[in-house]
C-alpha cells in the first residue's frame, strides 16, 4: 500500500531518476516513462536501490503528484533546472557569439557536487568551455540534501551524453580520490571513521566506500558530555569556550542560540563546507524523530538486520549529516545530550566504549566522558576569532541566500570581532548588518509610498550608503542602490546613477 512508502523514498526517485537524470532529459517531457524506471535493466540495483516492486507504487504516486503540481501552476527544483537547460540550448542556436562570450566560462570549479542531480551536473558541462575546463569535488558521504542520490558514475555518464561517441575518451574513467585530510586530526577522523562504517555497514549503496581519511597528526578523542544541563553547557561556552561552534539540527539552530544566549549556532547543513576548531554537537540524537529513536538504538547497538536500509531510509540522511557534523571540527570536539534518549544513550555507549570496533587490535573507544565543570579554559586567539568573523562575514555576502539568514551571519561576525578587539571590522559588519535590514524594509514597503514616508526612506538610505562607501563596502552598495533604484522618481535615479552607481561599477569592474 501507498502509505508504507517512505515520502523520502519516493522524493529521491523524482528527484534523482524520474525528473533529475540525464535519461529524463533527453525524453520530449523531461520525464521518465514508468516503463523505462521499472525495467530491470535500465536502472540496475547499484544506481537505484528501489526494489522493483516499490518503482510501481512510486511511479503511481509521481504521477498524482506531477497532477497536482500542474492543477496548481507549480513548479520544482528540477522544472526550474530544465528551464534554464532548455534555454542555454536555444541561446546556444540563436545566439551563439553571445552564448560563448556571456555564459561558457574559461573554467568552472563547483565543490560539494555530491548535493547535485545529473540534471544540474549537465548544467555545469554546458557553461564549461570544453575539456579540462570543469573540476568537480566532494563527498558522496556528505550528500545531506534530501532527495539526492549520488555516485560519481553518474557524472560520468552525463559527460558521455555531453561529448557524444566520438569524444567519450576525453570523459576520465575514474574519479581521483584524495585521503589525506589536511583539517582535522586522527581523533576526529577515527570518530567520522566510526559513523562511516554505520553508513556503508548497513546502506551499502548510500555512498561509495572509500579508503578512510587519515589526518597528519595525532590528538585528543571527542568527549562527550551526558545529561549535561543547559545551563551549565551555556555558561561553559561563556567562560571557557567562547568561540567554539554548536551544531544542531537545522531546525533547531535558532531555538538553541536563545537557550543558550550565544552567538555561534549553526545548522549542521548550514555548516557544510565550513571549518571550526572546536565544536559542540548538541542534541543530534536526542531529536531524532521518536519514530526512528528504537531503530537508531538497534543499530549502534548492533540489533539490525539486513533489511534495515529499506526499513528505515531516513536514517542514512541522519548517518551522513551527524558525519559531515563531526568533520567540520579542526581540533576539539564535544557530543552534548541534554535529555535521555534511546538513541542518545545508545549513542553514548557505543562512543565510549569499543563495542563498535570491527579490528580488534585496535579496541580503543571513540570518545570519552566528559564532565561539563571539569574542562579547562579553550579560548581562541584573536586572529582565529577573526577568522571565522570573516568567514560568517564573506557567507552574508553570498546571492545564494535571504536577508535573514546574511543577518544572522552578520551577527556571528560581529560576535566574533568583538571578541577579536577589532574595531574596525566591527564598524564593517554593522554598516552591512544596517543596509541588510533596510534592504528587508524595503522589500515589505507597500507601493504606493507616501510622500514623508519616501522623504525619510531617501533620508536613512542616503545616511546606510554613507556608511557602505566609508567601509568600502561597495557590493553591497549596489545591492542596496538595486532595491531603492525603482521606487525613486527619474531626475533622483539620474543623478543617482551619474554621482555614485555609475562610479561603483566602474570600481567593480577593474
Amino acid at each position: 500500500p501507498q502509505e508504507n512508502v517512505s515520502a523520502l523514498i519516493v522524493w529521491k526517485s523524482i528527484r534523482t531518476f524520474l525528473k533529475g537524470s540525464i535519461e529524463a532529459f533527453q525524453t520530449s517531457t523531461g520525464l521518465l516513462s514508468k516503463e523505462y524506471f521499472i525495467h530491470p535493466k535500465k536502472l540496475g540495483k547499484n544506481r537505484c536501490k528501489i526494489s522493483l516492486e516499490m518503482r510501481d507504487i512510486v511511479y503511481d504516486i509521481f504521477l498524482q503528484y506531477q497532477l497536482w503540481m500542474d492543477e496548481g501552476h507549480l513548479w520544482d527544483d528540477c522544472d526550474r533546472i530544465l528551464a534554464v537547460l532548455k534555454g542555454m540550448q536555444d541561446a546556444k542556436k540563436s545566439h551563439l557569439s553571445a552564448y560563448d562570450e556571456q555564459i561558457k566560462k574559461s573554467k568552472l570549479y563547483v565543490d560539494e557536487v555530491q548535493d547535485y542531480t545529473q540534471l544540474e551536473i549537465l548544467m555545469f558541462f554546458y557553461i564549461g568551455g570544453g575539456p579540462g575546463a570543469l573540476f568537480l569535488a566532494g563527498d558522496p558521504a556528505q550528500s545531506v540534501v534530501e532527495g539526492t542520490d549520488f555516485r560519481f558514475e553518474e557524472v560520468r555518464s552525463v559527460g558521455y551524453f555531453v561529448a557524444g561517441s566520438e569524444r567519450r575518451h576525453l570523459i576520465p574513467e575514474k574519479p581521483k580520490t584524495v585521503n589525506v585530510n589536511f583539517r582535522s586530526h586522527a581523533g576526529v577522523l577515527n570518530c567520522a571513521g566510526g559513523f562511516l562504517d554505520l553508513l556503508f555497514g548497513y546502506f551499502p549503496g548510500g555512498a561509495k566506500q572509500l579508503k578512510k581519511d587519515f589526518g597528519l597528526f595525532k590528538g585528543a578523542r571527542p568527549g562527550v558530555f551526558h545529561h549535561v544541563q543547559v545551563q551549565h553547557l551555556s555558561t561553559l561556552l561563556k567562560e571557557k569556550m567562547p568561540g567554539a561552534v554548536v551544531l544542531t539540527h537545522d531546525e533547531s539552530a535558532s531555538r538553541w542560540k536563545k537557550m543558550l544566549g550565544h552567538k555561534l549556532v549553526y545548522g549542521i547543513r548550514e555548516a557544510k563546507g565550513l571549518e571550526f576548531k572546536s565544536v559542540v554537537i548538541l542534541d543530534f540524537f536526542a531529536e531524532i524523530p521518536s519514530s526512528l529513536q528504537k531503530p537508531w538504538r538497534n543499530l549502534l547497538l548492533n540489533r539490525e538486520g539486513s533489511d534495515f536500509e529499506s526499513r528505515y531510509p531516513l536514517v542514512e540522511t541522519h548517518l551522513k549529516l551527524v558525519y559531515t557534523a563531526v568533520t567540520r571540527c579542526i581540533e576539539q570536539l564535544f557530543f552534548a545530550e541534554t535529555s535521555s534518549s534511546a538513541a542518545g544513550d545508545a549513542a553514548v555507549r557505543w562512543l565510549t566504549t569499543n563495542i563498535h570496533t570491527k579490528d580488534q587490535a585496535n579496541c580503543e573507544a571513540l570518545a570519552t566522558i566528559n564532565n561539563v565543570r571539569e574542562l579547562e579554559s579553550m579560548t581562541m586567539t584573536n586572529d582565529e576569532f577573526c577568522v571565522v568573523g570573516i568567514d560568517n562575514a564573506e557567507l552574508a555576502g553570498s546571492s545564494d541566500i535571504e536577508l535573514h539568514q546574511a543577518r544572522s551571519y552578520l551577527d556571528r561576525a560581529i560576535y566574533c570581532f568583538h571578541a577579536a578587539q577589532n574595531t574596525e571590522l566591527v564598524a564593517k559588519a554593522q554598516a552591512q548588518v544596517q543596509s541588510v535590514q533596510l534592504r528587508e524594509k524595503l522589500i515589505r514597503m507597500d507601493s504606493p509610498i507616501a510622500k514623508d514616508i519616501m522623504e525619510m526612506t531617501e533620508r536613512e538610505v542616503t545616511q546606510v550608503l554613507k556608511s557602505l562607501l566609508r567601509e568600502n563596502l561597495l557590493m553591497e552598495c549596489m545591492n542596496l542602490l538595486s532595491l531603492i533604484a525603482p521606487i525613486l522618481s527619474s531626475y533622483t535615479q539620474q543623478k543617482l546613477d551619474e554621482c555614485i552607481t555609475s562610479r561603483i561599477q566602474h570600481v567593480l569592474s577593474e
